[in-house]
């Protein structure tokens, strides 16, 4: 008898992990599809009245300048904060239509493709990156590997509309594949398309086992390019002079520690067969060996470049949102834990009370809690 309750024990925890589990599958599916439509929504609203802000000032909004009577520029202007609209991505090949944020935070990806803050915003000089997610969250990229080269990805910001072709890749297609450690597309210093625009996203569905990449090239003559304001204090990108515009040495601005040399555009898949390339692949890319480079002084005068081609931006990470939110294990199993608890008392009373009526008090607390669990526990996995 005890051999049998312990089997019925176990029979019904499995298929209480079964039904989680499963629940937890049509949340990341379907239920962060529904939230990111919401989150849309309002976005796209954000944006049409700042560029309704911007077309309604005279002024010619480039040459703003700060002045005492002045707290905020041109640059605060357009660099917006940590998940908010900053440009309107068009894609008519994957039929995309989409307000990209700032940001690549979980928290931003979640409202639709993230710009990376340490890279230039889209149309200025330099090497615009956006990620976003392939599957979950609305799944703005799920249909990024049907890009093909000369595709058009259009993209508006309040500096203007802007037009991008996409790049042929090895094999001629229009995207290759790196590991998640191939940090330097992320790079700025590039002698072929230098105004271009990457976008991100995991490879292949449904897992964040490599990084599928699109690079398109920049027709036309890029906007002005404005800085960051608070380049300096972002955390996880460090910052360089260009070797080609100071000489052979740089330096990590920030810190002075050595940074990778990332001159040279990313090594794509061209050493692989085109035919083996296929969804459930794994793409082994060599990385590149680093530089060291020394020191130089970093006086306030050279600091600030007149271009984005200045900089060579080394990023630790694709970003949280790809990566996972280490910040958020500790929520996810404290809340799992607290699920667990639920579920345990629920059961208590029910087998020394009444069944019905109790599971029925504690439906309301049940989804709860279960939704916060989920919504933490997405957060520290890494996204896809």
């Amino acid at each position: 008898m005890l051999l049998s309750r312990i089997f019925q024990k176990l029979g019904q925890s499995l298929v209480v992990v079964g039904a989680l589990t499963l629940l937890f599958v049509a949340y990341q599916l379907w239920g962060t599809g529904f939230l990111t439509d919401r989150y849309q929504e309002d976005l796209k609203e954000d944006f049409e009245e700042l560029v309704e802000i911007a077309e309604e000032t005279n002024t010619d909004l480039s040459g703003i300048e700060e002045t005492a009577n002045e707290e905020i520029t041109f640059s605060d202007f357009l660099w917006r904060a940590e998940g908010e609209a900053i440009a309107q991505l068009v894609i008519p090949r994957m039929n995309l239509t989409q307000t990209v944020v700032s940001g690549v935070s979980s928290e931003s990806l979640r409202r639709g493709p993230g710009h990376y803050q340490n890279t230039p915003m889209p149309g200025m000089p330099g090497n615009a990156s956006i990620a976003g997610h392939r599957t979950t969250w609305g799944a703005p990229f799920s249909r990024i590997d049907e890009l093909e080269p000369g595709d058009e990805i259009n993209i508006q910001t309040i500096q203007g509309s802007f037009t991008y072709r996409v790049v042929e890749q090895a094999g001629g297609r229009g995207s290759f594949i790196v590991s998640p450690q191939r940090l330097d597309v992320l790079g700025q210093n590039y002698e072929e398309y230098p105004n271009r625009l990457t976008l991100i996203s995991c490879h292949p569905k449904l897992t964040a086992r490599n990084r599928i990449i699109v690079v398109a090239e920049l027709v036309g003559e890029p906007a002005e390019y404005f800085q960051r304001p608070d380049t300096a204090s972002q955390p996880g990108f460090f910052f360089a002079f260009d070797p080609e515009a100071f000489g052979s040495e740089a330096t990590n601005v920030e810190s002075g520690n050595t940074v990778q040399d990332l001159t040279t555009a990313p090594t794509t898949i061209e050493e692989t067969d085109a035919t083996s390339v296929n969804e459930n692949s794994q793409i082994e890319v060599e990385t590149p060996t680093p530089t060291v480079i020394p020191s130089v002084d970093s006086s306030e005068d050279q600091i600030r470049p007149s271009g984005a081609t200045n900089l060579t931006a080394r990023a630790t990470g694709f970003g949280e949102g790809l990566d996972g939110d280490r910040s958020a294990i500790l929520p996810s199993i404290t809340w799992g834990v607290a699920l667990l608890v639920l579920m345990m008392s629920a059961n208590y009373v029910a087998s020394r009370w009444k069944k019905w009526p109790t599971y029925l008090i504690t439906f309301i607390p049940f989804v709860v809690v279960m939704s916060v669990w989920f919504f933490n526990l997405d957060r520290a996995l890494p996204s896809y």
